[in-house]
């Protein structure tokens, strides 16, 4: 039987310890992963091995819920809601905001058992209107609005409800914040077509993760923008700013002959320009 001779860096990163793997290929870019993914079997073995360690959303989230994160998707498939924002960026980017809030994105439908269940899990809903003091107050409001009203070019927000909670850990205490943002279309299309720039449009569903613009988002730290100063107002200037900090170039227009990173035309979700993340896990009984 053929021995495998392995070279000099695959025989040092599988003879080093888990953790100190993970710290040494946290330094590594996307392209890194890439193109040594391709390099030999061993050394694909190793980054899916990585992979599935840091791109993980059942650990990303652990430390939001008490109870086990994989229910949390089965309630996302439930509520027909998805994650989005910038958990999910950070997520794929391997980076921290730190005091970044989390965004859910659902159809009014969905409010009620999404919002009992961030209760359940130790979350306080915050309310900003002195008439609407609980959530389900607001709920109805908002639902009663969209029967009578029937305004097809209203908002594309229907409402946005604020769950937070506060953690003790050692040396600190800090603040979680859940935001659950009501919106008047498939939430999908709520990410697709009403988001500011390409970089934020990162979903989490209840099975798979998705990037829509993966190349200049996480490889080249690119986000084009999709909407104007007059649509956003001085929201603009606010998330471009922040954006920034967090290391994004932001490009204002595409010029003709340039930016060949941003793939026009013809998309879809999971076409060969997205990058897909398959979720696996344990199927609750509702």
């Amino acid at each position: 039987m053929a021995t495998l001779r392995l070279s000099i860096f695959e025989a040092t990163l599988i003879s080093t310890t888990d953790s100190l793997l993970m710290y040494i290929v946290s330094f590594w870019s996307l392209q890194d992963i890439i193109t040594c993914q391709g390099l030999s079997l061993v050394l694909n073995n190793i980054m899916r091995y990585y992979t599935s360690r840091v791109w993980n959303p059942d650990v990303f989230f652990q430390p939001w819920f008490k109870d086990d994160p994989v229910y949390f998707r089965e309630l996302l498939q439930q509520c027909g809601a998805v994650v989005s924002g910038s958990q999910i960026t950070q997520l794929l980017d391997r980076a921290r905001y730190p005091g970044s809030d989390m965004d859910i994105f659902l159809r009014v439908g969905g409010l009620g058992d999404m919002g009992t269940w961030l209760q359940d899990q130790g979350y306080a809903y915050v309310s900003q209107y002195p008439n609407y003091k609980t959530a389900h107050r607001r709920i109805l409001r908002i639902s009663h609005r969209i029967i009578t009203e029937r305004n097809p070019g209203g908002p594309a927000v229907q409402g946005v409800f604020n769950y937070q909670r506060f953690i003790a850990s050692t040396t600190t205490i800090f603040l979680q914040k859940i935001q659950l943002i009501a919106v008047d279309t498939n939430p999908i299309q709520h990410v697709l077509f009403d988001f500011h720039s390409t970089c934020v449009m990162n979903f989490m569903t209840f099975d798979a993760v998705i990037s829509i613009f993966p190349l200049p988002t996480f490889i080249l730290h690119k986000s084009y923008v999709l909407r104007n100063r007059d649509e956003l107002g001085n929201q603009s200037d606010e998330w471009k700013s922040k954006y920034r900090d967090r290391g994004f170039r932001i490009v204002q227009r595409r010029t003709k002959g340039q930016h060949h990173d941003l793939v026009l035309g013809k998309r879809s979700i999971a076409d060969k320009n997205s990058w897909i993340i398959k979720l696996a896990g344990k199927t609750y009984p509702f």
